[in-house]
């Protein structure tokens, strides 16, 4: 396309035959409105034109074809006094062309909205541009997609948004436009003074997602930009005002509920500025992870938030994969952490020694409640961790249940269970694959815990008689186990009697936990129990039976606290043992 002089479209604008210089008799009707400044309305939008390569049910649309003169187009666009929204969806290869089109629209002061959505390098129109972003006093939105912004355009953008004098923009976005920081902090810098801002959107770009990124648009990003829904903006907002409530738990799940405060995450939805608020939020005691994004990189980035907050007191992550070098941080130095809990996370050895290096590394040993469970962890993984455990004075609560826990997990877990170290009083090891002999040596084991006051070995089937009559060191020894779960396990006759014989004597159980309908235990078990809670064959017998243990039966549910401590709550009693005084019998 040839260069024409300044005059060129002002001498022929009211002689030119519209139907020349367009490629459809619905073009050249376009220009004539544009010309005329009667551009029809539609229902949705006033005054708006879209200009498309393809054909589109638009209102008021240019649809480009081979033939339709660029020049004119931007002339008649710059000269028209209507119209109020631009949609550019194409633009040509042609320099020229795009030189004659943004020569054209400079001249424009009526357009409130301009959107550019097409893939061009900024140089070709950012310098003729600037005119109509300087003197335009009517424009209050601008969007910027796939306009390649380097530095230099970034400049040229941050000084013609400088030297605006109507600082009356209440959008502006850039997206995929490979800023830079430097860029980025260019351009929000001209943004002073620009009051009536309310939205800013800055997503998909290549800029490095540092600290000083997050500190440059904190202040003006739009929430409703960067996440899927109102109520996540709302999350957002109160996370980044300090205005959470502290005894909620923050929930970040891809599902919503009605039950707590739960950010769903959806597609929309910037990981990286959730971390972000979440890392600098001083209110927030409980955060529960049961979703995470598929990519490395929005993880990383949400990581990278995370690891900066202090005050989270208890995390849980539910079936999440994660890389526990990327969390390391969080661990480490975050002082406030007592409860870490981790559900179906597959830990392979390679993560859990990154994990049990973490754990090393914290220099606050203030870890209470521990909970593994369903992590595929094996004898191997399970030593890395155990180790890093070994001077975490503060432990009162350990649960390691469904791994691949064999006879070497259990001599590990030994010296977790009688280091003087440790003052642990719950113990939760079910849903293990353990066999008699195993039970054997976690007892042996157990014999020198001296504060646990809770065990659980429910749902390991695997275990018959002969590994429950190896409790009966357990409930001789110094151990104050109070409360023995062991539901759903098939204990027959044989394994009451022996719980039966090991209690003889024992003052410190008060609540055996069993699952009645499936634990297999007929008349000649539960006699056993009566024997041994109120033996009247003989006043002596009578006098040294059990005088402690209150309940048996199932229909129990125990409510961890992170510090170890709970509450056990009876829903149901199958046996219960009415001791009278010795002078009554």
């Amino acid at each position: 396309m040839e260069r024409r002089a300044n005059n060129y479209y002002d001498v022929r604008a009211q002689d030119v035959k519209l139907e020349d210089v367009t490629s459809s008799e619905h073009n050249a009707k376009i220009l004539r409105m544009l010309r005329d400044d009667d551009l029809a309305s539609t229902e949705e939008e006033e005054g708006a034109l879209y200009i498309v390569d393809c054909t589109k049910d638009y209102g008021n649309t240019f649809f480009v074809k081979e033939g339709d003169d660029w020049g004119w187009l931007g002339y008649f666009i710059g000269r028209n006094k209507q119209i109020s929204n631009v949609h550019l969806f194409y633009l040509p290869k042609d320099g020229e062309e795009v030189s004659a089109f943004m020569e054209g629209i400079k001249h424009n002061r009526s357009i409130e909205y301009l959107d550019f959505q097409h893939k061009i390098e900024g140089d070709s129109i950012i310098d003729r541009l600037a005119p109509f972003i300087i003197h335009n006093t009517n424009l209050k939105q601008l969007r910027l997609f796939e306009v390649d912004l380097g530095f230099n355009c970034a400049h040229r953008l941050a000084v013609a948004l400088k030297r605006r004098q109507h600082k009356s923009l209440t959008l502006l976005s850039l997206q995929c436009n490979n800023l830079s920081n430097e860029a980025l902090e260019k351009i929000i810098g001209a943004l002073s003074g620009y009051n009536k801002l309310k939205s800013f959107g800055v997503a998909e770009n290549v800029c490095m997602r540092d600290q000083k990124y997050y500190d440059l648009l904190v202040d003006i990003i739009d929430l409703n930009c960067i996440t899927s829904s109102m109520k996540n903006a709302e999350t957002l907002g109160r996370l980044r005002d300090n205005a959470w409530d502290e005894e909620k738990a923050l929930n970040v799940a891809d599902y919503d509920s009605d039950c707590g405060e739960y950010f769903c995450a959806e597609e929309g939805d910037d990981w990286g500025w959730l971390g972000h608020f979440i890392g600098k939020n001083v209110q927030i005691r409980e955060l529960n992870l049961y979703c995470r994004r598929e990519y490395a990189y929005e993880v990383d980035v949400f990581m990278e938030g995370l690891c900066r907050n202090q005050p989270i007191e208890r995390l849980d992550i539910w079936r999440c994969e994660i890389d526990f070098s990327s969390l390391t941080p969080f661990i480490v130095n975050n002082s406030n952490l007592r409860s870490l809990e981790l559900w179906n996370v597959d830990i392979s050895l390679g993560n859990a020694s990154n994990l049990a290096m973490a754990l090393s590394r914290r220099q606050h040993k203030s870890l209470t409640r521990f909970v593994l469970d369903q992590n595929n962890l094996d004898d191997d993984s399970l030593s890395e961790i155990t180790a890093a455990l070994s001077d975490y004075s503060s432990l009162g609560s350990l649960c390691v249940m469904g791994n691949q826990i064999r006879r070497e997990g259990c001599l590990l877990l030994g010296t977790i269970f009688g280091s003087s170290a440790l003052c642990l009083k719950e113990v939760d090891l079910c849903r293990n694959e353990l066999d008699d002999e195993d039970l054997q040596t976690l007892a042996a084991a157990l014999t020198n815990a001296t504060t646990l006051q809770r065990l659980s070995l429910s749902r390991i089937r695997s275990i018959t008689a002969a590994g429950l009559r190896a409790l009966s060191h357990l409930f001789s020894s110094a151990c104050p186990v109070e409360t023995l779960f062991l539901e759903e396990m098939n204990i027959g006759d044989e394994g009451a009697e022996a719980l039966a014989d090991g209690l003889m004597g024992n003052t410190t159980l008060k609540h055996l936990v069993l699952t009645p309908n499936s634990a297999g235990i007929t008349n000649t078990g539960w006699a056993a129990f009566s024997r041994l809670l109120c033996d009247t064959s003989s006043i002596n017998n009578t006098f040294r039976s059990n005088h402690t243990l209150e309940h048996i039966g199932g229909g129990y549910h125990y409510v961890p606290n992170p510090d170890g401590s709970g509450k056990l709550f009876v829903l149901e009693i199958v046996f219960v043992a009415f001791l009278l005084p010795l002078s009554s019998i």
